[in-house]
């Protein structure tokens, strides 16, 4: 196949030359989307050669090659290889060549010119599931992981990761990072030239998923600064031609999503440009206040919930300590959704609406669907008056709607029942224990079990009739 692409090159040649002309020397030169893909990441060439009439021959270092001006090609295998890129014009022809670095399917290289390897590994806390995650999309500064062991969807975006050189102000690397998801995960940062390594984890406050910021460098120095600056510290870059300010989701049921941006510093404002998508999520970045086109700012994701019932969910997480708001429009109907930063303290967080799309709907907090995961909580083990969920080892639960709590009694005479205890480790009936009607399993023996089914979000406490107070346990339901 090379051997035929080389041989059109040469006809190409043959009708550029017929062309005469005192056209200077051509020139060589290209980028990548992504510096070092991961497997299977589609990875966009961009020649820089500024005239119009020439052929170009790309061999991408592992048998395959194109003469497409600017091809598209992802790597099968993880190793290094030598692209490169020859343009011919009718007076001669140039080289360009580069070394990329091909990682697995896990593990995200950023920064190219001081490359740093993020790999990211997942729990579910409602069933204990774990799974690694897969690089989805790149460029030399963010990517996305998706963790398709747990949600069986490759497609879909879990965590977005961005790393900034702020060598440019006296500072070092610093990483951003943020969740589309609930699950729990971490995230492991190592530094190739040193082996440095820097663990991250999951940040949650309440129900609501939050990122976070490091800017105290990936040197020996701990100090912190404000991130007030950090968005325009990446080299700047020019727009893409014909870049949009509108990002349009979920093509079989479109929706139109815009974003808006001040900084509460100085009062700039400016309209988000999309500078990546898919069908299910895409990415603005806010050039007209950080100077930055293809600086990662804020990710939307949309899921079509239809066929479990629902309706259309909208998840958003930032990279950002701007303030913006994001306006989604439902294209067959006009019905628009408007939608906030939120910060909690100076942490930076995202939302997830799964209340659907019907206008005059309120928020929920949750992304997940219902299930009907059976979960199991031993009574007594461990000690006479513990309640102990067999995924989490605490007397704390955390299920969906759907899913069905179920306590087994396993040593001498205990209860689950709903309710609350004024006071905290009261001995036996004592503590102020009140019953709700919740749920209620009455007093059973060793050897029984009783069964809850949760149908409404909500956090249910328990107690033991029995043990009152000295006994507690508590329930959270997610939609």
């Amino acid at each position: 196949m090379g051997a035929i692409l080389k041989a059109l090159a040469v006809v190409a040649l043959s009708v550029l030359a017929s062309m005469g002309g005192d056209a200077p020397p051509p020139t060589a030169a290209f980028s990548m989307s992504a510096a070092n893909p991961a497997v299977h990441t589609p990875v966009q060439f961009t020649d820089g050669y500024p005239g119009e009439w020439a052929s170009w021959f790309w061999d991408f270092g592992d048998g395959a090659s194109s003469t497409s001006r600017d091809p598209v090609h992802a790597y099968s295998y993880p190793g290094n290889y030598a692209v490169t890129l020859t343009v011919t014009t009718a007076v001669g022809s140039a080289t360009a060549s580069r070394l990329v670095t091909v990682t697995a399917s896990d593990t995200l290289r950023l920064m190219s010119s001081h490359p740093f390897d993020i790999t990211l590994s997942a729990t579910d806390p409602r069933t204990g599931t774990t799974g690694q995650g897969q690089v989805l999309s790149q460029n030399d500064i963010y990517g996305i992981f998706s963790i398709p062991a747990i949600t069986s969807n490759a497609g879909n975006p879990e965590v977005i990761i961005k790393m900034v050189d702020a060598t440019g102000i006296g500072q070092s690397y610093w990483v951003f990072y943020g969740a589309l998801t609930d699950l729990s995960y971490t995230l492991v940062v190592k530094e190739a030239a040193t082996g440095l390594t820097k663990t991250y984890n999951d940040a949650k406050i309440g129900t609501t998923v939050c990122g976070k910021f490091d800017t105290s460098g990936f040197g020996s120095s701990s100090s912190t600064i404000e991130p007030a600056g950090w968005s325009a510290v990446a080299s700047p870059s020019r727009a893409a031609a014909g870049a949009s300010n509108t990002l349009r989701l979920l093509s079989a049921h479109p929706f139109d999503i815009t974003l808006s941006a001040t900084d509460p510093r100085t009062g700039g404002t400016g309209q988000g440009q999309v500078i990546g998508q898919n069908d299910i999520y895409g990415i603005f970045s806010i050039p007209a206040i950080t100077s930055n086109a293809s600086n990662p700012e804020v990710i939307v994701k949309m899921v079509d919930a239809s066929g479990i019932g629902q309706n259309y969910w909208v998840f958003y997480a930032a990279l950002t300590d701007l303030n913006y708001t994001l306006a989604v429009q439902e294209a067959s109907t006009g019905t628009t959704k408007s939608y906030n930063d939120a910060k909690v303290g100076t942490t930076v967080c995202g939302k997830f609406d799964t209340s659907g799309f019907a206008a005059g709907s309120s928020p929920t907090p949750t992304p997940t669907p219902p299930s009907s995961t059976v979960r199991v909580v031993n009574v007594a083990q461990g000690g006479t008056t513990t309640f102990r969920d067999s995924v989490s080892g605490t007397s704390s639960t955390t299920v969906r709607v759907g899913d069905t709590v179920q306590w087994k009694f396993l040593y001498d005479m205990h209860s689950a029942t709903s309710g609350t205890c004024k006071d905290v480790g009261g001995y036996y009936d004592n503590g102020g224990c009140t019953a709700d009607g919740t749920f209620d399993s009455g007093v059973l023996s060793a050897g029984a079990t009783y069964s809850w089914k949760a149908t409404s979000p909500g956090s249910y406490a328990y107690y033991c009739q029995v043990h009152g107070s000295m006994m507690t346990g508590s329930v959270t339901v997610s939609p």
